[in-house]
Order: structure tokens, then sequence, then C-alpha cells
């Protein structure tokens, strides 16, 4: 600030000294002396000049804002301190002294010596003899330019939060501690069909179905007891209010702003309506796939069923039969000598059938049929030691006789599945299944110590073989998990609710 003083008598004109509190005589008898004290240790620029504009007093602040020394600036127009643009400013304020009025507060560019530019907040007032008569101005100025770096800063601020208020694609309200709305961005208004002065003042209560509005209003005063930035409702299915009474899924994000006097929650909303229909549609199809799995499945258990059947019960019987033909044409006398064409032909004849009983047993063995889940799998375990010389043990404990259809089947072809595995890869010795039953659950576990699946091929266990175990586990409700480790070995294992159903 500046702060101009007329100009004294020669004989009892105070100089300044430059020196903050200092006086000529180590005491403020006199008041000019008190007065010369304050102005030259005052942090603004205190200025005085004559109407003219010609500077007569120039404190340490002025000095220490400006760079001029008072020698540099004493009997000097105050012009030197004006902006070239701004050539009219001093000879309004000027006139505005002469004319007796006072300037407050007027925000202005000033020069520095090194003729770099600053902000200032000027108040000028006209300084009168006894006799009334103007005969110059006292000027304080104070530097604003820090003030003004930040003023600037913080609309610049405003101005970019406001832009990204009003383009938000989310719903965003200001909601006090009573629950009224203090502000709502347009997507708030597009999202509830209000406008903001429909919003503002109003209670959040009417974005909120009306059953739910206990709850929120509990929810809410403990929000504003604690506040944090946290997902509202996490797990839950939230549901807001349209203006027309339409309610639909929402999102909502908070977080608060606190004031000197007072904590504000701020809403972040985002309307789920499509993307839970979406997700919907996803679920819906992901099921109708695995319907349709379970049914091709089924419908290929069947299939091998009726082919197993009619191998077994066909084909396997006429070559039986014939081999029985063969066997008593090579014992009549007028066929002896055929005896060493026909024995091979018997021999073939008998093998082609226990291949075809084989194959009809590996489609859908009959005894699954006939004596149940625990049976079968105990067999095709002896059946699979004997191809194979990997000694196979088999344990089982409280397997119910009777099992559902399709449970059975699958667990069935699961284990087959599983132990084809252990005879392509496992490079073992010996094998170990497990059946039985545990707090409701039919549990199948199949486990060697042979060298483990690769790590690549651990993490992604997507082949064909193992697909189809998942998919048989899934489509009797069951869970298929598997683990393995290099030269330690794997276990396949499948976990399936049964009850008396």
């Amino acid at each position: 600030m500046e702060a101009h003083l007329p100009e004294k008598p020669k004989d009892d004109f105070i100089k300044p000294t430059g020196k903050p509190g200092a006086v000529t005589d180590g005491h403020f008898d006199d008041p000019r002396t008190l007065l010369a004290s304050i102005v030259d240790s005052s942090d603004d620029a205190i200025i005085g000049k004559t109407l003219e504009g010609i500077i007569t007093t120039w404190n340490a602040g002025a000095e220490r804002i400006y760079g001029y020394t008072n020698q540099e600036v004493i009997g000097k127009s105050i012009s030197l301190l004006i902006p070239p643009d701004r050539p009219a400013e001093m000879e309004d304020l000027l006139a505005r002294i002469r004319r007796g009025e006072r300037v407050d507060h007027f925000e202005t560019e000033r020069l520095t010596k090194d003729g770099s530019r600053i902000r200032v907040s000027v108040t000028v007032s006209p300084i009168c003899e006894t006799s009334g008569k103007i005969i110059g101005a006292s000027a304080i100025a104070r530097d604003i330019t820090a003030i003004t770096h930040t003023r600037q800063a913080l609309r610049e601020s405003e101005s970019t939060a406001n832009a990204l208020l009003q383009s938000a694609a989310q719903g965003i309200f200001i909601v006090g501690a009573d629950g009224k709305i203090i502000m709502a961005n347009p997507a708030t208004e597009k999202m509830f069909g209000y406008s903001a002065d429909e919003l503002i003042g109003r209670s959040v209560d009417i974005l909120v179905p009306e059953r739910l509005h206990g709850v929120h209003r509990s929810h809410r005063e403990h929000y504003f007891s604690e506040p944090e930035s946290r997902p509202m409702g996490l797990g839950m299915d939230l549901q807001a209010r349209r203006k027309d009474g339409t309610e639909f899924y929402v999102e909502i994000s908070l977080s608060y702003i606190r004031s000197a006097n007072r904590t504000l929650g701020v809403a972040f909303v985002t309307d789920i309506t499509k993307r839970r229909a979406d997700e919907q549609a996803i679920r819906q199809h992901r099921e109708e796939l695995r319907a349709l799995a379970g049914r091709l499945m089924t419908a290929q258990d069947d299939e091998r069923r009726r082919i197993a059947r009619n191998l077994h019960d066909d084909l396997s019987q006429q070559l039986a039969h014939l081999a029985i033909d063969l066997g008593n044409l090579a014992t009549k006398p007028s066929a002896r000598e055929f005896i060493p064409d026909l024995r091979p032909i018997q021999l073939r004849a008998a093998e082609a059938a226990h291949t075809v009983r084989r194959i009809s047993h590996d489609l859908h063995p009959s005894i699954l049929d006939d004596l149940g889940l625990e049976a079968a799998c105990e067999q095709f375990c002896e059946d699979f030691q004997q191809r194979t010389g990997i000694v196979t043990r088999f344990v089982s404990r409280n397997v119910p006789e009777s099992l559902n259809r399709e449970i059975a089947g699958s667990i069935y072809h699961i284990a087959q599945e599983c132990l084809r595995n252990v005879a392509k890869h496992a490079q073992t010795e010996s094998v170990t299944v497990s059946l039985g039953i545990n707090g409701g659950k039919l549990r199948l576990t199949v486990k060697d110590e042979g060298v483990g699946l690769p790590a690549a091929r651990s993490e992604n266990r997507s082949g064909i073989g193992i697909a189809a175990m998942k998919e048989r586990a899934h489509l009797i409700n069951g869970n298929l998990s598997i683990q393995s480790a290099t030269g330690v070995g794997t276990e396949v294992s499948v976990e399936v609710p049964v009850g008396s159903d």
C-alpha cells in the first residue's frame, strides 16, 4: 500500500532513517517522530506525494516492494511506477484526491525497479492543512501478487471442477447432514427426472423408494457420524426412485467435504439397469448353454447305453453262436480234413465276441445298471490293472446301492477319464481310486504318484478330457478340482451333493 505525507517546512521535516522504529532523540515525545517511526516500520509501501504526483516520502516498505531507495525516488514523479499501458490511471486518482475523495483498496498493477509487474491493492487519501486545504496525498500499497495468483489458481480449479461436474456421466449431488440436497449436476436431473430447482433444498429421500426411507435415514445418520470415502451398500442391490415413481438399480459411491462449520456428503450415482439386464442375459445364455451341454451328454450316454446293449445282446451273441457252430462243425467226421482251417476261424470268432463285449462294457457297463456305481467302478479298476499293469487300488465307503442315474453315470465316466489320463501321462506304477459318502456329499478321488502335470499345462487345464469332466461335474451340481505338482503326482477330486431325493 502507498501512503503519502505532505511536505513539511524544512526546519521540522523528518527524514526517514530507513531503520524501523528509529527516532532522532531516542524518545517518542514528538508526535511527528512517532508517526515517522510507524510509517517507516510498516511492511506496506507508504508514499507521500504532491497533488502533481511528485514523491515526497518513501518508507522502507516501499523500497522492499518496488526496489527503489528513497534517494532514487524523492522528488520524482510517481508515474515511474505506472505501467505504460495505464497512462490515465494516476491522473484519475489525483483528480479524485483534489476533489477530496478517498480511494479504498483499488487493485491495479505497478512496475518495480527491474521492470517486472506486480499486483497491488492501493488506498489513497487526501492530506489537508489545518485550514482544510488539500496539499497532497498519501498512498498505502500492499503487494497482492501472490494472493492474486492464488485467487487465479482457485478460480481455475473451481472452473475445472465445475466443468467436470457439469459434464460427468454420473449423477453427482451434495447433501447436508440434515438430508437436504444442496447441489445436483445435470446428469442427476436427467437420471431422476427432476430439474435442479426441484431438487435443491429438498430431502434426498425423494430419490429413495418410500419403503426404504427409514433404513436410508439411519444409514445417512451413521455416515455423517463417521464420514469416509467408500462404496454405499457394498454387495447389496441398491434401488433409487425417479420423479415418475419408477424404481431402478444403482451403484453409489460416497465421499465428503469438510468445512470449518459443517460436513457435506457427496454421492456419485450410476444407473446400472442396462448392465444388470445384460448380465442377466449373459447368465441366462450361459445356463442355456450348460443345459444344452447337459442334454447332449445325457443323450450321448443314452446312445452309448443303446449301442452297448445292441453290441452285447445282438452282435456279441451272434459271434458266440458262430464260434459254437464252427466248433460243432469241426467235430463231424466228414469235416476232419477242414479242421486245420476251421479251428483258427473259431478262435477268431471267439476273440471277436470277447472284443465286442469289452467295447460294450466300455461304452456302458451293464453292471452299472444292475449292481450300481460301486461295483462298476471296482470292476473297471480291475480291468484297468489287467490291461495296463498299473497297480490300481480301489477304496469305497458308505456308497449307497441306489444312486441317481445321472450322478452314477457321470461319476463313472469321470473315473474312466481319470484312469485313461493316468495310463497316458502319469508314468506311475500305482494309482488309488476312492469313492465314498461324507457329509452328504459323494466324493470320487483318483490319485497317482507319477510325474505330475507340467507347470504350463497345470495352469491351463483346458484339454478336451478335463473340460468334459468339468461339464459332467457341473451337470450333476458337482465341483471338480485338480491338484498336481511335478514329480509328486496328480489328484483329481469331484464332490457331488446327494440327498434323500
